[in-house]
């Protein structure tokens, strides 16, 4: 089973600024790659118009070819990307294969350049390129570069390890049975991950919110806990975040709506700052001051993010870890948001996050998910008797049904429905 481990790193200043060249470094190849791109595939549809099939010369663009073509002129022209590691280059042209391959499968829209502040800045590790410790993390190219930086000429190779070794917030929680030495706390034995077999893949370096963070990916191999048998069915919604056909209920912290006053006040702040025209390029400068203000701006909304995600993970592992067979419903989320009093509401629920962690979880634990239509009557029907309401507003947050005097929370009804369709597919499916 392939999986990532994401670890906060800690870098000093200046190698936070070997991070930020690398990241920079790649944004300016693959916009550089984007704009051949399309240039080369236009010369290549002229071409195709207008000069007869024997006489053609011109292929269609490709990753690969637009990588040799920017080795060979690196060296003369863009000497400067010598700086970082090598994996910068190729996981620039990885990126831009994936984009173009998802843009042509219709799963994306066309690429786009990366602009600098507004694009994710990140770049890529291979395997072989990089060697992890208990709290630390060497990452290739870094020690020359603080090397050269610094101007030491003698004993560079005993610096070298040393520089280039950037300080790891925590462990690796995936580790081979027999090597992992024994933790001293209860808390960092919980975290542990007991494997047969662990096997690095490779790792992602970005940045958010001014924190720099690690994603290391590993194939492991572990046994698989016996699948629970239970059949469950679960509503999402904004009232309550999500409602399980066996009582279980997940509170809507909202965190969006009780960071609303400070994200506002430092809203307003960023706007008053300082920010200037240059009249020769035309492009906006911001100071110093402006900057900052931003990265309060980000880590605010950060902190909002986190604290969804780590009450909707809690959720979902203990749902994963005690129920086999798991509905759920296919929501319009899209229309939903087009409703302008509801959303925010919808926004800040994170219904679709929490959807997503259900499928990804319960399929990595063994267990089966079904996907009702987003037209199947869950909230309408009656979890007893099988009648269907014409309408059920949201105002009536309860289900009264008018055949069999059914009186019950329209969540937890739906919720039920949920678990009916779940256990009638899963006997289709055995069937």
């Amino acid at each position: 089973m392939k999986t990532a481990h994401k670890i906060r790193i800690n870098p000093t200043p200046e190698q936070v600024e070997y991070l930020k060249r690398a990241c920079g470094t790649r944004r300016f190849i693959y916009n550089w790659g984007r704009e051949q791109w399309e240039k080369q595939y236009q010369a290549y549809k002229m071409e195709q118009e207008t000069v007869p099939e024997a006489e053609r010369t011109l292929t269609s663009p490709n990753a690969m070819s637009l990588k040799k073509q920017f080795n060979k002129i690196r060296e003369q022209e863009y000497p400067w990307t010598y700086d970082v590691t090598k994996c910068v280059v190729e996981g620039a042209f990885d990126d831009l294969k994936k984009a173009y391959d998802n843009f042509f499968a219709g799963r994306a829209e066309y690429p786009r350049y990366k602009k600098k502040g507004k694009a994710h800045e990140s770049f890529y590790l291979s395997n072989d390129k990089f060697t992890l410790g208990s709290h630390w993390m060497s990452i290739p190219g870094l020690g020359r570069f603080l090397l050269d930086q610094r101007k030491i000429e003698k004993g560079r190779g005993k610096l070298l390890r040393k520089l280039g070794t950037v300080n790891l917030a925590e462990k690796l929680r995936f580790v081979e049975e027999g090597k992992a030495p024994q933790p001293t706390k209860k808390r960092n034995q919980r975290k542990q991950v007991i494997c047969e077999l662990v096997k690095m893949l490779g790792a992602a370096v970005s940045c958010e919110a001014g924190h720099w963070y690690v994603s290391i990916q590993v194939e492991i191999k572990k046994q698989r806990p016996p699948t629970p048998t239970a059949v469950v069915g679960v509503d999402v919604g904004i009232k309550q975040a999500a409602v399980v056909s066996d009582g279980r209920r997940l509170e809507n912290k909202k965190p969006l709506e009780h960071h609303l006053g400070k994200l506002g006040k430092l809203q307003r702040t960023l706007a008053r700052k300082q920010k200037t025209k240059d009249p020769e390029t035309g492009r906006t400068v911001f100071g110093k001051n402006y900057e900052e203000q931003r990265v309060k701006v980000a880590r605010e909304h950060q902190k909002i993010a986190n604290i969804r995600r780590d009450v909707q993970h809690k959720f979902t592992t203990e749902l994963a870890r005690t129920a086999g067979v798991i509905g759920i419903e296919d929501l319009h989320l899209l229309g939903m948001m087009a409703n302008r009093k509801l959303a925010r509401a919808v926004a800040d629920a994170a219904m679709g996050q929490l959807l997503q962690f259900i499928k990804t979880k319960v399929a990595t634990a063994g267990g089966d998910v079904f996907i009702a239509s987003r037209w199947f009557p869950s909230t309408k029907r009656c979890s007893c008797c099988g009648h269907v309401k014409k309408r059920m507003p949201l105002k009536h947050r309860t289900y009264q049904c008018l055949v069999c005097k059914l009186i019950l929370d329209r969540d937890l009804n739906a919720a039920l429905n949920l678990a009916w369709f779940a256990t009638d597919m899963l006997r289709q499916l055995h069937a």
